[in-house]
């Protein structure tokens, strides 16, 4: 058993903690002189004392002893690291998502608002073919973005957990990337299938049945969640 370096242990674990000597000496019920001589090696804990000076700095009395934290210890700090990364590469893709399908929604909504109610033919002005496909690009590459975060995060989560992680940021996506698509959709039906009512009261029907189907996707998806949770 080295005492130097269980002391140096001792030391950088109270420091990790943002604890003094004095403070984790009240914690034990000691004096900060019996931590000071532990971390300069010049005594080592009594065998009383080493259970309850392990769970206040977060080892086992194993890896106290052995002055180190056991691989499977630094394993598991590895992947609570490597797991925060992920999260926050996820969150950054769909905030970058969110702004591309946004912008997708606004540019290609006001595109298709304008054109319906100032062309009569589907793509009469160039313009309109130019904003459509920026549009479309954009919302493609906001979708694309999101599901390689996504389908990443398989790394540390299995698939109910990803499931739930992703599932409401998904149908925000999708609602933003609905404008566009719909307003789209319905000005092409009408021009080549014409509709006995105008694009914008087809446009609302058409989001009417896009939300029930959201809510209906919402309950089934959480009740899964929940069925799942309490099988575990």
């Amino acid at each position: 058993m080295d005492t130097q370096k269980t002391g140096a242990f001792i030391a950088r674990l109270r420091k990790d903690k943002g604890l003094t000597q004095s403070a984790l000496a009240e914690k034990l019920g000691l004096s900060n002189k019996a931590v000071s001589k532990w971390e300069n090696g010049d005594s080592m804990p009594d065998i009383a004392t080493l259970p309850e000076l392990a769970k206040c700095l977060g080892v086992t009395v194993d890896e106290l002893l052995n002055g180190e934290k056991s691989e499977q210890a630094k394993i598991k700090v590895e992947e609570v690291a490597n797991e925060k990364n992920l999260i926050n590469i996820f969150n950054i893709c769909f905030a970058v998502s969110a702004f591309c399908c946004s912008f997708g929604a606004l540019l290609g909504g006001f595109t298709e608002i304008y054109s319906t109610l100032n062309f009569r033919i589907l793509f009469y002005n160039h313009w309109e073919i130019i904003f459509a496909a920026v549009s479309f690009f954009a919302i493609v590459i906001g979708n694309l973005i999101f599901c390689i975060a996504a389908i990443r995060l398989n790394v540390i989560y299995d698939k109910i957990n990803i499931l739930r992680l992703s599932y409401k940021k998904g149908i925000i996506l999708a609602f933003l990337s609905y404008v566009f698509v719909a307003l789209f959709l319905v000005r092409i039906i009408d021009r080549y299938l014409w509709l006995p009512i105008s694009e914008f009261i087809g446009f609302f029907i058409l989001t009417a049945i896009a939300v029930a189907i959201s809510v209906i996707a919402v309950k089934k998806i959480d009740k899964r969640l929940d069925n799942y949770d309490k099988k575990q």
